[in-house]
């Protein structure tokens, strides 16, 4: 079927592209296509250059028309074309339908995709479509129909997208995966710093708890007290009557502050439990998060933590002992003591004092 003129008027402008239009362009049994290059970014697609496709675009408008299988000449379609007031001109490739176009960067999208029975006219347009609303719709005026499925040009359309799309899917997946991948060698980095880090504090906490001497400076004064009170009783016994009975009550008071040395000693213990042990306690289980979360993270450890936390359990183990050890002796100082008291007393009533 012959391409019927237009009823647009004819430019002056018009006259002068169509000198640079394709003389001619032979029919061809179908477009194909090819993407250009493999870039996930927008780009356009093309026929064969041997099928005598017309693909055909415009100055300063985003909207563009190819006819496959042309039985008129790509100059007579340009000189038809023009009549919507632009200036058009052979194209070597269409852009892929969802991408920017080449004048404004508007999205691009099939406006239609016609047939007279032999060749076939797919328009793309962009923004409100008006040009390719114009177009597609002069040209049903003009006895074409829609295809009843995809002309070549506009199949070739479909693929390009859906290969761009594929394309753009894939590259945001690796990018997805190496952003994953960065974020997860950055926890591990961290993870690497806090393991150096809380092993380091581990060995600190470890040695201060192992050096504490407190319950053994408390269970020496004890015993100092508890000397100082033998040696008021022997003085009782070497003073006799009447200064007897004076002596039994500092001996007494010799006793008390015993007693008072056994309260600050358990006082040193509950100290001594919620600081240094508590310290190398927590130390212990920052270290085996540090590992746990290497571990989870597919990470080894670049320091060993095992010495540490071997240092870290026999400290604890030590403090337990030291804590086990000062609570007997302080309890029998105690109890010698207020018996000592005792005796004092019962020596002055005794002597009548």
């Amino acid at each position: 079927m012959n391409l019927r003129p237009f009823t647009w008027a004819v430019t002056p402008a018009v006259a002068a592209a169509v000198t640079l239009a394709l003389t001619a362009c032979g029919s061809s049994p179908a477009a194909t296509a090819a993407l250009a290059g493999n870039s996930p970014t927008p780009g356009p697609y093309a026929g064969n250059p041997d099928s005598g496709d017309c693909l055909l675009g415009a100055n300063g408008a985003d909207v563009e028309v190819g006819v496959a299988d042309p039985t008129s000449s790509c100059s007579r379609w340009i000189q038809n074309l023009a009549g919507n007031g632009l200036v058009w001109y052979p194209v070597s490739r269409m852009v892929v339908p969802g991408s920017a176009g080449t004048a404004d960067g508007e999205t691009m999208q099939e406006t239609c995709d016609l047939t007279d029975g032999t060749q076939e006219l797919y328009v793309e347009d962009a923004g409100g479509q008006d040009y390719g609303d114009s177009i597609c719709s002069q040209e049903e005026q003009n006895g074409w129909t829609p295809e009843g499925s995809p002309g070549p040009l506009a199949a070739q359309a479909q693929q390009a997208a859906q290969q761009q799309a594929q394309a753009s899917a894939s590259a945001a997946a690796a990018q997805a995966s190496a952003s994953a991948a960065a974020a997860q060698a950055q926890q591990a980095s961290q993870a690497q710093d806090s393991l150096q880090s809380d092993v380091s504090t581990l060995d600190s906490d470890a040695n201060t708890l192992n050096t504490d001497n407190s319950l053994a400076s408390g269970i020496q004064q004890m015993k100092s007290d508890l000397g100082q009170e033998q040696g008021d009783y022997q003085s009782e016994q070497s003073d006799g009557c009447p200064s007897a009975a004076g002596d039994a009550d500092t001996v007494g008071g010799d006793a008390d502050t015993v007693g008072g040395d056994l309260d600050t000693l358990n006082g040193d213990i509950q100290t001594l439990q919620a600081g240094d042990i508590g310290a190398v306690k927590t130390d212990i289980a920052n270290v085996n998060n540090d590992l746990a979360s290497l571990q989870n993270l597919g990470a080894s450890p670049d320091v060993s933590a095992s010495a540490a936390i071997a240092t870290g359990n026999q400290a604890l183990d030590n403090a337990s002992s030291a804590i086990g050890w000062a609570q007997g002796q302080g309890q029998q100082i105690s109890s010698q003591a207020q018996a000592l008291a005792t005796t004092a007393q019962n020596w002055a009533s005794q002597h009548g004092c």
